[in-house]
């Protein structure tokens, strides 16, 4: 994670940050971000780490943005489901947080981000 995080710094594309949250490691928050028509859309998140991990996906949540997107749980839980987990199954124990905030948060960004600024529904 720490080698994905200085490249995306060092090339001028970091779109995230992530910390711990207590101290077992099971809870992470961060703030993420997507740019649309030159305008920063920022959403903090968390990831729960499954007591089943690394043989599980961590779930990701954005609780502002709950309920605004059909690609969502309850909970603000970003569903990862039809693409992302299969992709984890096949990589288990290879892949950690920095694949499911690059294949999974990534890529939800960038489909749901812009479709709710279209309808208003982010600001």
């Amino acid at each position: 994670m720490i080698s994905f995080v200085k490249t995306n710094k060092a090339n001028d594309s970091d779109w995230f940050s992530l910390r711990p949250q207590g101290e077992n490691g099971t809870k992470w928050h961060g703030t993420c971000w997507h740019f649309i028509d030159n305008i920063k859309y920022e959403f903090e998140f968390e990831i729960d780490i499954p007591v089943t991990y690394p043989m599980t996906a961590p779930d990701i949540k954005i609780p502002q943005l709950e309920g605004k997107t059909v690609k969502m749980f309850h909970g603000g839980k970003i569903c990862l489901t039809v693409h992302f987990n299969p992709l984890w199954d096949r990589n288990v124990p290879k892949f950690g947080l920095a694949h499911a905030i690059a294949l999974g948060l990534g890529p939800w960004l960038a489909t749901e981000i812009p479709n709710l600024v279209a309808n208003k529904l982010v600001l």
